[in-house]
């Protein structure tokens, strides 16, 4: 029986001597486990800032091209105003160019006169 209880009295030592060894250990475990953490935190944290500022980036693109367009709506939507008014304009010239009286007034002012009298020019048979 001695020589088994000086065994255990040796574990006993030896356990004591290495428990500060692997407290030590598990403090250094600890200690990197808690820097892997706070690593993986600051990547996660810019991950997330980079994917933020994408979105934010994304949307700022679509209103600029949104706003971009509308603008151009606008300017053709005032071209196509203008044009349909022109059209009015000219339908309404073209109509008042049909008048026959102001067919008359423009010949007339032109130094164009309606024959007083008719003239019939004889033809003979052969065409000659």
């Amino acid at each position: 029986m001695g020589l088994a209880q000086e065994q255990i009295g040796n574990s006993r030592i030896d356990q004591a001597v290495r428990s500060p060894q692997r407290g030590e250990q598990n403090q250094r475990q600890r200690e990197e486990l808690r820097r892997r953490a706070r690593l993986l935190n600051r990547l996660s944290l810019g991950f997330c800032c980079a994917v933020c500022f994408f979105a934010v980036w994304l949307v700022a693109a679509k209103g600029a091209s949104i706003y971009s367009m509308n603008y151009q709506n606008s300017r053709l939507q005032a071209q196509v105003a203008q044009q349909q008014a022109d059209n009015a304009n000219l339908s309404s010239q073209i109509a008042a160019d049909k008048d026959p009286a102001n067919i008359l007034a423009k010949a007339k002012k032109l130094g164009l006169q309606k024959p007083t009298k008719t003239v019939t020019i004889p033809t003979t048979e052969s065409g000659k």
